[in-house]
């Protein structure tokens, strides 16, 4: 059964403090390819995913846009609003899920007031900015493969289930490198028994197994973690 609690930023909160918020958070079904803010807009709410997952977007000149980091259950969107209410830039669901919804005006004066939740908050900002840099190290420094399971694993610790909704191209397209790879390197992950990959689905079958296979990248930004 979802609860704000599934989101881990939430988890940590204190029985007292999550007693306190529980009467605002608002569940919603967040769908693929959803907006849910755009650049510089004016914000109501912020974000706790439980097992949806947005991309924190940017745009470029030739009227595309770019994913800067992916948000799930270990963090929040709209953290940028922390002085004011507008968020820096886009927000748009990468995978389809549930979320919590916080008043805008509730959040901020919890950051306010109370010591722990803002350190809980700055935990979770620190860890996003090392996901939004840790990229660019690890294709300097690992294997097409070695990338591809950071990726598959960073990505699945944001949701609740062992199955993502992606294709061998938009997985290329995350990581900078040719589709070909990745359907060479998922081929060989899946003759090793560690994922299923079906048209348009990839399916994690051993998590321990293909985490050992990650870079120390992926230990990195997951110190807690037994490999």
């Amino acid at each position: 059964m979802l609860s704000p609690s599934n989101n881990l930023m939430l988890e940590q909160l204190n029985a007292e403090k999550y007693e306190k918020l529980a009467s605002y958070f608002q569940l919603t079904c967040l769908e693929t390819g959803q907006l849910i803010f755009r650049p510089h807009e004016t914000i109501q709410f912020v974000v706790f995913p439980v097992s949806a997952i947005i991309a924190m977007q940017i745009d470029i000149s030739d009227g595309s846009s770019a994913d800067i980091v992916l948000i799930g259950k270990e963090g929040m969107v709209g953290s940028g609003v922390m002085g004011g209410n507008q968020n820096f830039s886009r927000a748009r669901v990468k995978f389809s899920g549930f979320a919590y919804k916080l008043p805008l005006s509730v959040f901020q004066a919890e950051l306010a007031q109370d010591s722990a939740f803002l350190r809980i908050w700055m935990a979770a900002t620190r860890q996003m900015i090392l996901q939004i840099a840790m990229p660019t190290v690890c294709s300097g420094k690992h294997s097409n493969e070695q990338q591809i399971v950071r990726w598959i694993m960073n990505t699945l610790d944001k949701t609740q289930g062992q199955t993502l909704q992606v294709t061998h191209q938009e997985i290329a397209d995350i990581l900078g490198i040719r589709r070909e790879s990745v359907t060479l390197a998922a081929g060989k992950l899946s003759h090793e028994g560690l994922i299923n990959v079906t048209r348009g689905q990839l399916e994690v079958l051993d998590r321990p197994a293909l985490a050992a296979k990650a870079c120390e990248c992926y230990r990195v930004m997951h110190p807690a973690k037994k490999h």
